[in-house]
């Protein structure tokens, strides 16, 4: 794709982002199956393994085996002359092996799937580079190509490719932006090498653009976890009021219960139980000598609290 296309594709990103995604599938798997204009001379021995892996993908949807058609095709072509042609199907053969991977629900092996027959992601077609992009933005995963992509477009050769523009801009769009990283995405936009001057402004305003709203979302996400910190500090506080309150009722129960007892025991036998107490917990034999000096002064007391009593209310003597 040449500058000028890419400048009209990055235009659309403001009015509908989801149709530069499709436009660039489209695109790739057109330019991928089209292997037409092929001689029969020279053609690779994998081309009709690759018709076979279309058929079964496009008209049976057998994903398995038409995986397993080009994995057979990716071998033979391994033991091959590498010339373009050979590329061109490799890359055919690994469009195709992608879909099956995908409706299989193995997304997740795409790209190391792929690191088998490349020797380093950074050798990928801009075609495959264009799918795993997609593929990986499309199911919220853009960080798992973060550094693949990053690292592809700072190889040379990459740059020097008419199509650099689009897998640039699918990076901006699908890999930095949803991961809030502005900064690469600025330095990236005013990559002179890449865009024209009309493309920089355009993708310049998309990240102010996302920027902005991502500022919005993580301020207003403060806001609410701030709020329901407190609810929960509030919460927290009004139980641990009411559990002070119900123990506070149960100690004063509790203690009413015990002056009443103590209201109701006679106080011979009360004075008794302290007696006993006082013997059990200070562990005193009654009938051993140590014993007969606590003791006496405990009948002492007891005697002289008695002596008191009676002298306040003479009346109950009689």
């Amino acid at each position: 794709m040449a500058r000028g296309e890419c400048c009209s594709v990055l235009g659309l990103i403001h009015r509908n982002p989801m149709a530069v995604a499709e436009n660039v599938s489209s695109c790739s798997l057109s330019a991928m199956w089209d292997w037409s204009h092929l001689s029969l001379s020279g053609t690779p021995p994998a081309v009709p393994l690759l018709d076979a892996a279309a058929d079964l993908l496009v008209l049976e949807r057998n994903f398995a085996a038409s995986l397993g058609i080009c994995e057979r095709g990716l071998q033979i072509l391994s033991a091959e002359p590498t010339d373009a042609k050979c590329e061109q199907v490799k890359t055919s053969l690994c469009v195709v092996a992608i879909q099956c991977l995908v409706e299989l629900g193995r997304w997740r092996e795409v790209l190391p799937w792929l690191i088998q027959y490349y020797q380093t992601p950074q050798e990928m077609p801009y075609n495959i580079m264009e799918m795993c992009i997609l593929l990986y933005g499309k199911v919220k995963q853009p960080q798992v190509m973060l550094e693949v992509s990053s690292d592809w477009l700072q190889v040379q050769a990459n740059r020097l490719l008419p199509n650099c523009c689009r897998v640039a801009e699918l990076h901006l769009l699908h890999i930095l932006l949803p991961l809030g990283l502005f900064s690469d995405a600025e330095v990236l936009a005013q990559d002179s090498d890449v865009f024209t001057e009309k493309q920089r402004h355009i993708a310049l305003a998309l990240v102010s653009e996302h920027r902005r709203q991502w500022e919005e979302y993580e301020a207003a996400a403060a806001t609410e976890r701030d709020e329901h910190s407190q609810s929960e500090s509030m919460g927290r506080t009004g139980k641990v009021q009411t559990r002070i309150q119900n123990v506070a009722h149960l100690l004063l129960r509790a203690l009413g219960m015990i002056a009443g007892i103590i209201r109701r025991t006679p106080f011979r036998n009360a004075a008794l139980a302290v007696l006993l107490i006082t013997i059990i917990l200070l562990r005193l034999d009654p009938a051993s000598p140590a014993a007969y000096g606590p003791i006496s002064s405990l009948l002492l007391l007891i005697r002289q609290t008695i002596a008191s009593i009676f002298q306040r209310h003479p009346s109950r003597q009689l």
